[in-house]
């Protein structure tokens, strides 16, 4: 992923936009880049600011709030990679159950 291509995800980030696979390829860009970190850091506290303020909030630490927003998209993105993972393998499982069912059941004729 491009940096260019990165800045442009960063408010569908914040607005919790992007498919699993764009999500997958910022996170791994933002985690690499200083540069687009940055960027995300500026939007993320601005768009974070604001909404306390409408909200009427407590002060927090926006750095932190950020760095607890990729993690919990790291972790969805993770689960939800394991649980593809999981689907098929079970899928397979399925599969080879019902053809020795099938195999067992020729044999017995």
């Amino acid at each position: 992923m491009t940096c260019k291509e990165a800045e442009q995800m960063v408010m569908p980030y914040i607005n919790k936009e992007l498919t699993d696979k764009e999500l997958s390829a910022f996170l791994s860009h933002i985690r690499i880049c200083r540069d687009c970190y940055e960027e995300l850091e500026i939007y993320y506290t601005i768009y974070t600011g604001l909404a306390q303020l409408e909200d009427g909030g407590k002060d927090q630490n926006i750095h932190r709030l950020l760095e607890e927003s990729l993690r919990v998209s790291e972790l969805q993105i993770r689960g939800r990679k394991f649980f593809q993972v999981y689907y098929v393998l079970s899928q397979v499982l399925a599969m080879a159950a019902l053809t020795a069912i099938m195999v067992m059941e020729i044999l017995s004729i």
